[in-house]
């Protein structure tokens, strides 16, 4: 599951990629997307470490989300769906303690919830 979304004119490098993961977990998929689409702007991952009853986990938590955001090395990316459902056992601080290693390729964007960014090759903007 997830999109990777190319803005720009046909024939000519994006001016702008932005991958969506989805509800999905860490998969050797992930290195594919890697490998094929180089140069990633800006990654929205989707965390909350749920949690079915047996211990079956169907959404990424932080280490894995950190563990995508290794492997696809984006520009920036913006944690989202952290905190959507009682069920989600991983907070968005468990994700940004993994971000917190000096290894961590990306730029931690934060839109609290309400809130808006708008988000370029450039960098990141923030609404007023």
């Amino acid at each position: 599951m997830g999109s990777l979304l190319d803005f720009g004119a046909p024939g000519e490098p994006p001016r702008l990629r932005v991958y969506i993961t989805g509800d999905t977990l860490m998969f050797p998929g992930v290195h594919e997307i890697a490998r094929r689409y180089p140069d990633v702007h800006l990654a929205v991952v989707h965390l909350g470490g749920t949690r079915l009853p047996g211990g079956l986990i169907v959404t990424m938590d932080a280490l894995q989300g950190a563990g995508l955001v290794k492997a696809v090395r984006p520009e920036r990316v913006l944690p989202v769906h952290y905190d959507d459902y009682a069920a989600f056992s991983s907070p968005l601080s468990a994700f940004l303690e993994e971000a917190r290693d000096p290894d961590f390729p990306s730029e931690v964007v934060h839109c609290p919830r309400g809130e808006r960014v708008t988000v370029n090759a450039q960098g990141v903007l923030r609404a007023p």
